[in-house]
């Protein structure tokens, strides 16, 4: 019999307590509150879809003196309360702000002051608001690292049915749980970090973390990463757990396209080495500050959530004022919870493609400098032209200036912007793409405004983007291709539902949703005769026999058909299995 060391058993048990966590923490996954959790704060009363709450800890509360702990009443009772309504929790540690002061004046750990002016709502900031520790100083190394060891045998004491609500940790190294040192740049330049410096001491408090939560993903912000610690998340995690702050703040952020690129390289490596992905972000207080979400919050967060939802974001924070009925929310978060944690599209019963055009002012081939100007970040002038050339369908830009900059900028955006810099330029969908965008139809903005002239407070949380038909120029029809590995390889003729979302506009145009049954010609599932309510409207049709063969032209599964010379609008397509139980296709 082969002997395996003590070492090697730890490190199987580890990996295995970890799938087993990380498994019954699934359940957890979707909408999350934010800004921190109490008792009573939020509920699943108030939100039926609030899936977890975050418990963010800060140090100054946790560790009063030196020594001296307080988990039970800052982690236990709050842990106990939110298992109590049916809840998961996260964790993260904030040690700034909530920095003990008796680091400052019982250990000599240097006060570090920045020269931020304001915070990301727009308030002006003091100087005591922008006090931060000196991370480098042995003492406050000595006194954060026995913090973590506490933490973790508090932790590991909790009794089971409370551990296994834990879906991660998350680190938090500097400030808030940015990963960066600072916010904002020291006025002393002694105390200045460099990247490389940091993302080593990073790295020692991941391994630190691990060790003392043993089976608990930590969850690391990854939009500070560089190569490095990537591969080391690789060589050293059992779940690779990470914050993507870009794909949670809002849709249209500038260098998505690349951030996204950068995340489905990560997925491949993932899935060739058999390791589970777990991705968190927020939605933050801006919500409610600027005006490309305040004018229409419903519709903000509804299109914040479907970009969450297409860049597979598995638990998505939203402030808990949001997450009751008052701002009609609700659909947002049940979309995003229908999807939230479903990576592996042969465990998935569902597949959706919402419908839109992005303007990106980088594509150079699309967008020629010669007709739009030249190809520049900040050449405000190209975004003009080119939100110009479309506005016929709605498209503007309120706030152009905004566009120009990166994804902190983009989010302080005081109206809506239609071009933006390496945004991202098709549809938001999941297992379920639409074959040659813009070959079959037009990209349409804004369409209550447009086409009611209503304001952008009345309009349908659908109608800020969408695609329709051009028939004039020959634009009749849109293909759809479903993931091949969608519903595995089983049986689907108990039945399939299909569902359409379009815009009931131009009375007595007709159309048809078409798909794929396994004959030379595509069948009919909808045959549509539009009313001309001018209102948005959801038909769902239940097919039995599909084959989903790629069998329709182009390779198409399912097809929207314009069957007279009239124009339709589209918001969106979902398929689903029609039985709680999942079947499979048969090849």
């Amino acid at each position: 019999m082969k002997k395996t060391s003590t070492s090697v058993l730890l490190i199987q048990l580890t990996f295995l307590n970890s799938l087993a966590v990380l498994a019954c923490a699934r359940d957890g996954v979707g909408i999350s509150s934010w800004g921190g959790w109490k008792p009573g704060q939020v509920s699943r009363m108030d939100c039926p879809e609030l899936r977890s709450v975050p418990l963010i800890l800060g140090w100054k509360k946790l560790e009063p003196q030196p020594g001296y702990y307080e988990f039970d009443k800052y982690v236990g009772d709050r842990l106990r309360a939110a298992s109590d309504d049916g809840l998961y929790v996260t964790l993260m540690i904030w040690v700034r702000p909530s920095t003990p002061d008796w680091l400052f004046t019982d250990k000599g750990v240097p006060r570090v002051y920045t020269d931020r002016a304001v915070n990301p709502l727009g308030k002006k900031m003091s100087k005591e608001d922008n006090l931060h520790p000196y991370y480098f100083h042995p003492e406050y190394k000595q006194s954060f690292f026995a913090l973590i060891d506490a933490f973790g045998d508090y932790v590991n004491r909790l009794p089971s049915e409370l551990r296994e609500r834990i879906i991660f940790f998350q680190s938090a190294e500097g400030s808030t749980g940015d990963g960066q040192p600072y916010k904002g740049t020291p006025l002393d330049s002694q105390y200045n970090i460099s990247k490389a410096d940091w993302n080593d001491f990073r790295r020692d408090t991941w391994m630190r973390y691990q060790k003392a939560l043993p089976g608990i993903p930590i969850l690391v912000n990854s939009d500070a990463n560089t190569k490095e610690e990537t591969d080391w998340m690789f060589a050293n995690m059992d779940v690779i757990a990470m914050k993507h702050g870009m794909f949670s703040h809002g849709y249209h952020v500038s260098d998505n396209v690349q951030r996204l690129k950068t995340f489905d390289a990560i997925c491949a490596t993932a899935k060739e080495r058999g390791v589970p992905v777990l991705t968190r972000g927020e939605m933050d207080g801006e919500m409610f500050v600027y005006a490309w979400s305040t004018r229409n919050i419903a519709q903000a967060v509804y299109w914040s959530g479907l970009f969450a939802t297409h860049c597979r974001l598995d638990l998505w924070n939203i402030p808990h004022k949001a997450l009751k009925d008052e701002y009609a929310n609700l659909p947002a978060y049940a979309f995003f919870n229908r999807y939230a944690g479903i990576h592996d599209p042969a465990t998935s019963q569902r597949a959706f493609c919402a419908l839109r055009d992005g303007l990106n002012a980088a594509d150079a081939d699309r967008f020629s400098a010669r007709e739009f100007g030249q190809v520049k970040k900040s050449n405000q002038q190209r975004y003009l032209n080119i939100a110009a050339a479309y506005a016929p369908c709605g498209a503007r830009m309120d706030d152009p200036e905004m566009a120009m900059g990166g994804g902190m900028k983009n989010r302080k955006r005081m109206g809506y912007n239609d071009v933006g810099w390496n945004i991202l330029p098709g549809n938001y969908s999941r297992f379920l793409t639409q074959i040659q965008p813009g070959s079959g139809d037009i990209g349409w903005w804004h369409v209550d405004v447009t086409k009611r002239n209503c304001s952008d407070a009345e309009a349908s949380i659908y109608s800020r983007f969408a695609r329709g038909f051009d028939s004039v120029n020959g634009k009749n029809v849109m293909y759809f291709d479903l993931h091949d590995d969608l519903f595995g390889d089983s049986d689907l003729s108990t039945g399939v539902d299909v569902t359409v979302i379009y815009y009931d506009d131009v009375r007595n145009s007709t159309w048809e949703l078409q798909y794929d049954n396994g004959s030379r010609s595509m069948a009919t599932a909808l045959a549509v005769t539009n009313a001309g309510s001018g209102i948005w409207k959801m038909l769902k049709a239940t097919v039995t026999n599909p084959a989903f063969r790629n069998g329709g032209p182009m390779g198409a599964d399912l097809a929207l058909v314009n069957t007279d010379s009239l124009d339709d609008i589209f918001h969106l397509i979902e398929v689903e299995v029609n039985s709680p139980q999942r079947f499979k296709r048969a090849r």
